[in-house]
């Protein structure tokens, strides 16, 4: 038996799960551990010292529980700097079949133009999203088939380099190598395709505590995600500011009161049990409410309603999938972010779901030990093609 350690570095915190592997590839996460942080901001290092200290801790606790040397590690990344771009390439055929070879020269040619325009950014992952053989839509890689026009939709997910540096010297401190570094909006949707195996066409909507991430899925391949730098804390901070209450006190007043409803609340007022820290004041509940929705509908705003690399969906999409990292926000105010999408057709399934602590370690244990058939890794070879790995689990 193998044993693996992969760490999700998220706002504040850093979530490790062990991953004990049989030959037959098969994993079960035999250790677990969640670190608070406060040297990690937005998933990205805001203080080396203090965030290089506590992973140090943290492995040395892992290693104690699991009787284990780890030199090595794949770390889950989530920042709003990560980035997709979409390029579809194509090559003519003039009536001869199908061969590795023209996907190869393809997805090299479209490997090499990401990398001249983007030279600042490496690459983390390449998707293949669609194969066109002359002008329809194949299922699967069209081997053997004639055909006059080929043509590949692929998806590259980038990050700066001076990040990646960064993250790589903070577990360097660590004396431990970066196997790879995943997109956790890539790693959230294996989790999810491998809970929800009939999806093909669908969004999902990741309101996490400081970022807020849409992620865009055609036939069951991620095309397009982006994040941005806000989420439900931004509810807390508007109330605290406008409200001059304590976070535990918004808690217990988002926890205890309808927000769906105003009527069914007996009182129009706040309540003076909820002031624990703060000075009482005369607050009315639909003054707290309108507060909560306005930045509500904003996050949706940003992420869904106008968000302009949506236009082009129409009808391709069957759901759309609310993720809550705030269990408290998931359970009392998830229906305010549902009636802030704005879907023209009524067929669309809105749907919200509570986040799995450790979905992200799950999909990325997914992609790590068994692969994504929809990926190809751009690992360098000197003698083959530099994606020629990708092919080689088909033939």
């Amino acid at each position: 038996m193998e044993e693996k350690l992969i760490a999700e570095i998220n706002d504040d915190k850093i979530k490790y799960a062990v991953f004990n592997v049989d030959e037959k590839l098969n994993y079960v996460i035999t250790s677990k551990k969640i670190s608070v942080n406060a040297g990690i901001k937005k998933g990205k290092i805001s203080d080396f010292k203090h965030t290089a200290k506590i992973i140090t801790e943290d492995l040395q606790n892992i290693e104690q529980k699991t009787k284990k040397i780890f030199k090595n590690i794949s770390v889950i990344l989530n920042q709003k700097d990560i980035f997709c771009t979409n390029l579809s390439g194509f090559k003519k055929l003039n009536g001869s079949k199908v061969e590795k070879r023209d996907l190869d020269y393809i997805l090299n040619e479209a490997k090499s133009s990401i990398t001249n325009n983007y030279e600042k950014d490496s690459i983390l992952h390449i998707l293949n999203s669609n194969f066109i053989l002359d002008k329809t839509k194949q299922n699967k890689m069209p081997l053997n088939i004639f055909g006059d026009h080929l043509s590949l939709h692929i998806t590259f997910i980038s990050i700066p380099n001076n990040n990646l540096k960064n993250i790589k010297a903070i577990f360097n401190h660590s004396d431990l190598k970066i196997d790879r570094i995943i997109s956790k909006p890539l790693a959230d949707g294996i989790y999810f395709l491998n809970q929800k195996k009939d999806l093909k066409n669908f969004i999902i909507i990741s309101v996490d505590n400081e970022l807020s991430t849409i992620s865009v899925y055609e036939d069951s391949s991620l095309v397009f995600f982006k994040t941005f730098p806000f989420g439900t804390n931004a509810i807390y901070e508007d109330l605290t500011q406008l409200c001059s209450l304590q976070k535990d006190e918004i808690e217990l007043i988002i926890n205890d009161l309808n927000f769906d409803n105003l009527q069914k609340n007996k009182d129009k007022y706040i309540d003076k049990k909820f002031f624990i820290k703060s000075d009482f004041k005369k607050l009315s509940i639909e003054h707290i409410h309108n507060i909560i929705n306005a930045r509500v509908k904003e996050i949706i705003d940003y992420t869904f309603n106008r968000n302009k690399n949506l236009n082009y969906l129409d009808n391709k999409i069957s759901n759309v999938y609310l993720c809550f990292e705030n269990e408290t926000v998931h359970k009392n105010l998830e229906n305010l972010f549902k009636k802030s999408i704005n879907i023209k057709h009524n067929k669309v399934l809105i749907e919200s779901l509570k986040k799995d602590n450790f979905g992200s370690l799950l999909g990325a244990a997914e992609l790590i030990f068994k692969g994504w058939h929809k990926e190809a890794i751009p690992f360098s070879n000197k003698k083959k093609s530099i994606i020629s790995g990708f092919f080689e689990r088909f033939f």
